[in-house]
């Protein structure tokens, strides 16, 4: 990020992160969790990627269905890694939950948003976990592409509550 507008940017989209996460510490209830909501495990957890154009070889997704869109092209292509976190867009003032994909030199893409984001900060999840967790689903009965944190709450919030497996994180 090389100019005074794009840190300006992040540091919007950081700071919003950082006070829902304050807010969400009082939340009742939700005492004993390690991460109490989406905002802190964000910012504890995740990492912030700088944005690239989608590459060629990979078509636009669906607008509006990240997380389908980045499921199957992460199933499809070793070289890519799925991730979830937050996203702003151009010219929105507010960063919204999303996922995109980490390609092989580091840099996020987004085959959902076109144009893609200008900030992007995420968790990048070990591919052979994000199976086992769409795998666990599928055997549940949900075959819906949720988003692997806000669905959460299939597995009793257990990455809210105790943090991510040792095998689950890039």
């Amino acid at each position: 990020m090389n100019n005074s507008t794009e840190t300006t940017d992040l540091e919007q989209f950081t700071g919003y992160l950082q006070n829902l996460a304050a807010v969400m510490k009082n939340v009742p209830g939700r005492i004993d969790w390690k991460y109490r909501g989406f905002e802190e495990l964000a910012l504890e957890c995740g990492t912030v990627m700088e944005p690239k154009p989608l590459p060629k070889n990979i078509k636009q997704g669906q607008p509006s269905f990240c997380y389908a869109n980045c499921q199957r092209l992460v199933l499809k292509n070793r070289n890519l890694t799925y991730v979830e976190g937050y996203a702003m867009a151009e010219g929105v003032s507010l960063p919204l939950q999303h996922a995109w994909l980490l390609d092989t030199d580091g840099y996020a893409i987004d085959p959902t948003w076109e144009p893609f984001g200008c900030c992007y900060l995420g968790i990048a999840f070990q591919t052979a976990w994000v199976k086992s967790i769409w795998n666990s689903r599928k055997q549940k009965g949900r075959t819906d592409e949720l988003s692997i944190l806000q669905g959460n709450y299939l597995e009793e919030f257990s990455i809210f509550k105790q943090g991510f497996p040792a095998d689950a994180l890039v």
